[in-house]
């Protein structure tokens, strides 16, 4: 199983701000602290507005910080989210399929119980348990408090 690129900046933007508190955090710090792509970051950073995990302060001093507390953010609902519609192969994917076996083949469930139980595995954790050495972090991201 791998996660694709969205997913990751998405949970690296909610790792960044959980680390920054309450102080308000732009889009362009963040694509510049992991030399990441700016329009990327931004992409990211509005669907987690439009899902209400962060709020956004727009303007000059404004920026974005998180709305719940990070054990209260699921990674499994995180990834739920932003892996929609990527199935681990074709016929497990929005669309239509080009596989003469997908009428046939016994794969595809096998692949969906899998997938399921990596979920469930990620329903399970928070973002805080993805911070287990906050003060680290934060020194390693720059973000002294």
């Amino acid at each position: 199983m791998q996660i694709n690129a969205f997913s990751d900046y998405t949970l690296r933007i909610l790792m960044y701000l959980a680390l920054a508190g309450d102080r308000l955090v732009t889009s362009r710090e963040i694509a510049e602290t992991y030399d990441l792509s700016f329009d990327h970051i931004a992409k990211a950073s509005q669907l987690l507005a439009r899902e209400n995990y962060v709020s956004t302060v727009r303007g000059r001093g404004g920026g974005m910080r998180l709305v719940r507390d990070p054990s209260e953010i699921s990674i499994g609902a995180i990834l739920r989210m932003t892996e929609a519609g990527t199935g681990l192969v074709e016929c497990m994917r929005s669309g239509p399929t080009h596989c003469i076996l997908a009428s046939v083949c016994g794969l595809s469930p096998i692949l969906a119980g899998a997938n399921e139980a990596f979920f469930a595995t990620l329903d399970e954790r928070t973002l805080a348990d993805a911070l287990p050495k906050p003060r680290q972090i934060q020194k390693t991201l720059g973000l002294g408090r």
